[in-house]
């Protein structure tokens, strides 16, 4: 059995500076690491995710990446794939990662990556006067021209739109009661959202934490405004995200929309180079 390689890379990604963005470490060959052993690595790691590179499986494909939180395996992240890429794709303009939930095309142009997601599945909605108590706002904070809902691009995320800065700063998740209303939905965390002229501002909690850029819900959020006439077709415009937390994101999307269908979702951003390191 080959045995395996312990050297990692780690990454900011959805800035241009350093300790800044959203931090991810990449081990860019996993073959040898059981899945009991990323998981450990991941955990060790204590990052939002963990990626490891593998030979792919499918055609079409240049690698296979398995992507871990501290807890668990997904099948999708934003930041992971971008990241991802800028490790491995070293001179090549566009690398194929194949992901559990698809084979996602990435290009490069420089220290600039930018993903197709997977084209958007819309799932239930969520009525504002349910929601605005769990997650410590009145209904009139949400934005009336949209109503909640949740989306995938290969994760689910509910996409919650609010009316202003102040209730993106305001909001508090009371997961007692938070929990139980995803769970009926069948939804993931929710992306909260507030629209403006230029850059839009986000914010994603999970039970224990608050997310600093996060790609897969941010092409959920593209696809959920382009969907609802809030954000024009195939113009890309930029999220900011991670400014709460000290780690700020700045990420742009993009999303096509044709006879009422949404496709196309494209997110990208800059990638750097923290450190690079080797297990014991």
């Amino acid at each position: 059995m080959r045995a395996p390689c312990s050297h990692f890379t780690q990454v900011d990604v959805f800035t241009t500076r350093p300790l800044a963005g959203n931090p991810l470490a990449v081990f860019p060959d996993g073959r040898g690491f059981s899945a009991s052993r990323m998981q450990a690595i991941a955990r060790e790691m204590n990052l939002a995710e963990t990626t490891f590179v593998l030979p792919p499986t499918v055609p079409h494909a240049d690698a296979r990446v398995r992507i871990f939180t501290v807890t668990e395996e997904l099948p999708f992240a934003g930041h992971p794939t971008l990241g991802t890429a800028f490790v491995v794709a070293k001179g090549r303009t566009e690398i194929r990662l194949q992901m559990k939930a698809g084979v996602i095309p990435v290009r490069r142009q420089g220290s600039y990556l930018e993903m197709r997601q997977n084209d958007p599945v819309f799932g239930p909605t969520v009525a504002p006067g349910h929601l605005a108590p769990a997650i410590g706002l009145a209904p009139a904070d949400l934005d009336p021209r949209a109503t909640p809902r949740v989306i995938s691009t290969g994760l689910p995320f509910l996409i919650v739109p609010l009316r202003t800065p102040a209730a993106l700063t305001r909001l508090h998740p009371d997961y007692s009661v938070l929990l139980p209303l995803l769970h009926q939905c069948g939804g993931h965390f929710p992306y909260y959202l507030v629209t403006g002229d230029d850059c839009l501002q986000a914010r994603m909690f999970g039970p224990a934490f608050e997310d600093p850029g996060t790609g897969s819900a941010a092409g959920c959020a593209a696809a959920f405004l382009v969907r609802y006439g809030l954000r024009p077709p195939n113009r890309p415009f930029r999220i900011l995200q991670g400014r709460n937390i000290h780690r700020p994101c700045r990420i742009t999307v993009q999303a096509s929309l044709s006879a009422g269908k949404v496709d196309n979702v494209r997110v990208g951003g800059h990638v750097v180079t923290v450190l690079t390191g080797r297990l014991a």
